[in-house]
């Protein structure tokens, strides 16, 4: 049961929180679209407003704000505990309860409370939110309704066929000028398959998923495909058209080292696909632990600073907050550190991941002594 003044607690730290991320993102808002209102304005069609530029250019910053969430409430949750600990040192607040015979990591449960509040969001945002609107996020900034990128080429291990395009357009799953280059034994020799445009289809219980080549050179019938190759490369419903069955789809095929944009559920499937190679599997093993870790780094972040916050015999609070900020700052490097291991292979994806949480609690377990009492 949450007292009065834990509420109190509460309310100020979560007041902290949303002023804070409200500022950043405004000043993060401001900075980018005025260094980018060219491309706002060459998004407008003839004879449009100031007032549509001002619509296009908020259901962009819309839709970023799920990113920059994403990407500083890590911070912002820290950042609310700190001030919320040095506003009652500074208001004499802390004296009172302290005297009162209260510990003082008895004020912790509320702010433990809402760090836990402020993780369960940015789960929901990084499960059910930022992958839906992730061909939106990506997208230009004149123009939403094209989510354009660049096709980084990706070897097929399962098929062994290596893919290829110009231009991605993730909205529509479309690939621009595809390439699929299919090898021996698949075919009899060496040949690209290549295609104006080409789409992705996903999987569903009558049919596997792939790419459908429309008006694709070769013809399906000038391709000497193997005999157990014929059923992932099959031929289209129109007459120039090959379908090519892979579990590589879009989002495969821009930003593949980027698995912010994917859901963990989408991030395990891409573990268990045979279709990548062991450095990309060993990468994207490594983001999942690192997401299964997250919540855990931030409460063990907040718990780390009330010592150093509240620290005894102090003698400047302001001295504490930059001891608390060097504290932090050794917090975060040690993460980096352990995780710059895991992707040199020196350590186990998993080890990498866990190794931080289980330092940073040992030092957060032994540093409890120093906190104010």
């Amino acid at each position: 049961m949450l007292t009065t003044f834990d509420r109190y607690l509460l309310k100020r730290y979560f007041h902290v929180f949303f002023i804070g991320f409200i500022a950043t993102y405004g000043l993060y808002v401001v900075f980018d679209g005025f260094t980018n209102i060219d491309e706002f304005q060459a998004g407008l069609k003839e004879g449009d407003s100031s007032g549509s530029l001002l619509w296009l250019m908020s259901k962009f910053y819309l839709y970023q704000s799920s990113i920059f969430f994403d990407m500083v409430s890590p911070i912002l949750t820290v950042l609310a505990a700190v001030v919320v600990f040095s506003l009652l040192v500074r208001h004499g607040e802390l004296n009172p309860v302290l005297s009162a015979g209260i510990p003082t990591y008895r004020l912790a449960i509320p702010l433990t409370v809402a760090t836990v509040i402020v993780n369960c969001v940015i789960v929901a945002n990084q499960e059910l939110i930022i992958p839906r609107i992730a061909d939106k996020v990506q997208a230009e900034r004149g123009n939403m309704d094209t989510s354009s990128q660049f096709v980084e080429p990706v070897y097929d291990f399962s098929t062994r066929i290596m893919i290829n395009g110009q231009e991605l357009y993730l909205t529509e799953k479309r690939m621009l000028n595809a390439e699929f280059v299919l090898s021996k034994p698949t075919v009899h020799d060496f040949v690209t398959v290549k295609a104006e445009n080409a789409f992705y289809l996903t999987e569903t219980e009558t049919r596997p998923g792939g790419w459908i080549l429309k008006n694709a050179t070769p013809k399906y019938d000038d391709l000497e495909i193997a005999e157990f190759a014929r059923k992932m490369i099959l031929p289209g419903k129109e007459p120039n058209d090959i379908f090519i069955v892979t579990d590589v789809g879009c989002d495969q095929l821009c930003n593949r080292n980027f698995s912010s944009m994917v859901s963990t559920p989408e991030l395990i499937a891409r573990i268990n696909n045979p279709s990548f190679s062991d450095l990309s599997i060993r990468k994207q093993t490594l983001d999942l632990h690192s997401r299964l870790t997250r919540p855990f780094m931030n409460l063990i972040a907040v718990l780390m600073a009330i010592p150093f916050v509240l620290r005894k015999e102090s003698r400047s609070q302001i001295l504490n907050i930059a001891i608390c900020s060097c504290v932090m700052g050794v917090i975060f490097a040690i993460s980096q550190f352990f995780m710059y291991l895991g992707s040199a292979s020196l350590l186990k994806p998993d080890q990498a991941a866990w190794f931080p949480v289980i330092t940073n609690g040992t030092l957060a377990a032994w540093f409890s002594n120093r906190v104010q009492t």
